[in-house]
């Protein structure tokens, strides 16, 4: 049996007519005729008897052009669904992600995943964690970054991004390999405009405190700036600090006990997750659990570097700190240094971290 046989068959019961069939169809009647001899042959019974009023169906046919409509429409919506997974391949993938994942950790998901599917369009909108999730919410996007938890949304967990201090050269605590949330509650901050400000408000209030805001800044560079110039302090999460700083007498201070934010993807609830989402989805996940992207900003700051995180504000190169190299990574090595490095939790996200400890998933 074919399927051309059950598609004529089911042509004829639904235009009544051999001729009308063939049109439908774009064949010859001749064509039609030999379909339905071939499948009554093959089936062994009669389907259907013609005469002058037109096509009559035995009580057979009646009863197997039941199952052939199934198959005809079966193989259709096989058709249907193939070809919205060709359109998917290559169609567009509207992405929302936040400044600090963006330079980052993105590059290389970026580079994974256009590999993977080479004619899926990337469309990319930067904004904050608010306005990533309000995009997902109004099908502006496929998938975004966001922090976790999100209300109302379907995400999927990614990695832990860790917070660290920034200080300017000359502060009093300038020289602390880590500090303790208690020690910068009185200081005036300058906060970068996204999800890190209600966080830190959170972490404030855990400890009876209020969280004073100088200023806020959308721009990393600028942020950095302003706190190098004096006019306050800042808290930014690991992945937002750029591998050099533009000022190199900053000072980047873990916490202890650590402090940090969840990331995970944001996907529209509701909507058919296209092979592009899905591949997204997979890749970035596999990306966080692979040690070498987490550690993707990982390097080896040079001796000065080493130097003035190892020793004390008077040690050689310890006011340009981070002249060269990144600057979480010479962070690392303070707080490893000073054995405040809590242990690795099991079973956590991965984590982005200035700790080597808690760099890798646990």
């Amino acid at each position: 049996m074919k399927l051309s046989q059950y598609t004529a068959f089911v042509a004829i019961a639904d235009t009544g007519s051999f001729t009308k069939a063939a049109e439908a169809l774009s064949i010859s009647q001749s064509a039609v005729s030999h379909a339905m001899a071939s499948l009554e042959k093959t089936l062994g019974v009669v389907l259907m008897r013609r005469s002058r009023s037109g096509v009559e169906f035995t009580e057979v046919g009646r009863r197997i052009l039941a199952h052939a409509r199934t198959v005809v429409l079966g193989t259709e919506q096989i058709l249907q669904e193939a070809e919205a997974l060709r359109a998917d391949r290559s169609g567009t993938l509207h992405l929302g992600t936040s400044q600090s994942f963006g330079a980052r950790l993105l590059p290389r998901l970026l580079t994974e995943f256009r590999s993977a599917l080479p004619d899926v369009e990337i469309v990319l909108s930067e904004g904050t964690d608010q306005e990533i999730a309000e995009w997902l919410g109004g099908y502006t996007i496929d998938v975004g970054i966001v922090a976790l938890p999100k209300e109302n949304l379907t995400t999927v967990p990614l990695l832990e991004d860790e917070m660290c201090v920034v200080l300017p050269p000359h502060h009093p605590l300038a020289d602390r390999s880590c500090l303790r949330l208690e020690e910068v509650a009185d200081e005036e901050f300058i906060m970068p405009v996204g999800g890190v400000e209600p966080m830190l408000r959170s972490f404030f209030r855990g400890i009876g405190r209020d969280l004073r805001v100088g200023f806020h800044v959308h721009d990393v560079n600028g942020l950095l700036s302003m706190v190098a110039e004096g006019h306050g302090i800042t808290v930014v999460p690991a992945l937002a600090l750029p591998r050099v700083l533009p000022h190199p007498q900053l000072r980047v201070i873990p916490f202890a006990p650590s402090l940090s934010r969840r990331l995970g993807i944001g996907i529209r609830t509701g909507a058919r997750r296209s092979p592009a989402v899905e591949a997204f989805v997979s890749m970035a996940r596999a990306l966080a659990r692979d040690d070498t992207w987490s550690r993707s900003f990982d390097l080896e700051p040079d001796r000065g570097a080493r130097g003035a995180v190892a020793g004390g504000a008077g040690e050689p190169g310890a006011q340009m700190p981070w002249r060269q190299g990144d600057p979480v990574r010479a962070a690392a090595a303070a707080r490893s240094g000073a054995g405040s490095a809590p242990a690795a939790r099991s079973g956590a996200l991965p984590r982005v971290s200035a700790c080597p400890a808690m760099a890798s998933a646990s």
